[in-house]
């Protein structure tokens, strides 16, 4: 994460142009917190809380210009929260270097409430994902805060072998995993103090008491660009309604899939869009168990090429689109087009050269990708 920093000072204020900062005191320490709102908040609507925790020497604003979950809480409609740990790092349970005694847990637990005090906020779908450090962190969470938390999902952040040995549930936990097989920050087989990522599913097959044979998908190679596919593999069949799912990155580096840009951690895969992943998979859960959602479908391809390009972009999908949209990285709406077409071309001439994000809706799917106008 320290290898986009240069762009972030470029770009930072697109960060600040949709949240709110919240901090309160903790165990003596000022804790702060980014919040966003998705577009339309109603006070009178209950809505869920999604924490997106960012990884070791990072913090808040850059987590949530990267990851750029804000997009996919405007269209889903949930509310998202970036923390900030001290000192830029999480006490998920290493020690050596990255060793922390923070109480983050009690934190979160006590952010929780502050969310609810303050938001219209439904506390049986309260989730928690997290990149790298952050991932580790939503993995203790999991462990400590299961009468609190409905679901979790990690990207490139597995167990540490403490946060393992002392992890206790009050109730099945839905774990969903995004994980490089190339990872050069994060071994995927692991190393001192941390389980690999195999190892990490199986823990969480084993805490779910899930039958070890999944169901193994392989994701259309949408992007053949960016040096990677993608297995999902799903664990269906566990204690009461709960899941586990892996998305296995084959050669996917040290990022999260479809992220703002690429960083020089290993290749980005771009056939997944993990906000999207990780929503599709929390929103079918809250305390009380599995929540009634429509289908979604999974095998929709949509390609949207030439990528980068001067002026023409072209859209071929395998279902017909209803509904197009394409935004900035203010957010703000450049161009909308509706109609019932499988394939259209759109006409970038005069745009602004930079970085856009076209969202593409039909019966059932929704989908977002990043375009770039040179």
């Amino acid at each position: 994460m320290k290898k986009i920093y240069s762009f972030i000072l470029f770009t930072f204020f697109a960060a600040h142009l949709f949240s709110q900062v919240g901090s309160f005191t903790f165990d003596g320490l000022v804790r702060d917190y980014r919040i966003h709102l998705p577009a339309g908040y109603n006070s009178n609507t209950k809505y869920p809380l999604v924490f997106n925790l960012h990884g070791y020497t990072s913090q808040a604003s850059e987590q949530e210009l990267y990851s750029m979950m804000n997009q996919t809480s405007d269209a889903e409609k949930f509310i998202v929260v970036y923390p900030n740990g001290v000192n830029k790092a999480w006490n998920s349970g290493f020690l050596g270097g990255m060793q922390s005694t923070v109480d983050d847990i009690g934190f979160i637990s006590a952010l929780i409430d502050t969310m609810h005090a303050n938001y219209s906020v439904d506390l049986n779908r309260v989730y928690s994902c997290g990149m790298s450090n952050g991932g580790y962190q939503s993995n203790r969470m999991a462990c400590e805060l299961s009468n609190r938390i409905a679901a979790i999902a990690s990207v490139t952040g597995l167990i540490t072998d403490t946060a393992a040995a002392n992890c206790t549930l009050t109730r099945p936990m839905p774990y969903m995993q995004i994980h490089g097989t190339a990872d050069p920050t994060v071994n995927y087989n692991g190393f001192p103090s941390s389980f690999g990522a195999e190892a990490t599913i199986n823990f969480w097959l084993n805490k779910n008491q899930c039958a070890t044979n999944g169901d193994t998908v392989f994701m259309a190679n949408t992007n053949t660009t960016d040096l990677s596919t993608v297995e999902k593999i799903s664990y269906s069949n566990c204690s009461g309604t709960c899941k586990v799912v892996f998305y296995k990155v084959l050669n996917g580096g040290h990022t999260w899939p479809s992220a703002l840009l690429d960083i020089t951690s290993g290749p980005t895969n771009r056939d997944i869009n993990a906000n999207q992943e990780i929503w599709n998979f929390f929103k079918q859960y809250s305390l009380d168990g599995a929540v009634n959602v429509p289908v979604i479908k999974a095998s929709i391809q949509i390609n949207v090429f030439p990528n980068p390009t001067s002026d023409i972009i072209r859209i071929q999908s395998s279902e017909n689109i209803q509904r197009v949209t394409i935004n900035n990285m203010l957010g703000q709406r450049i161009l909308e087009k509706t109609g019932n077409f499988a394939n259209t071309e759109i006409n970038l001439n005069g745009w602004n050269n930079g970085v856009y994000f076209i969202q593409l809706e039909g019966n059932g799917f929704k989908q977002t990708k990043r375009i770039v106008k040179e």
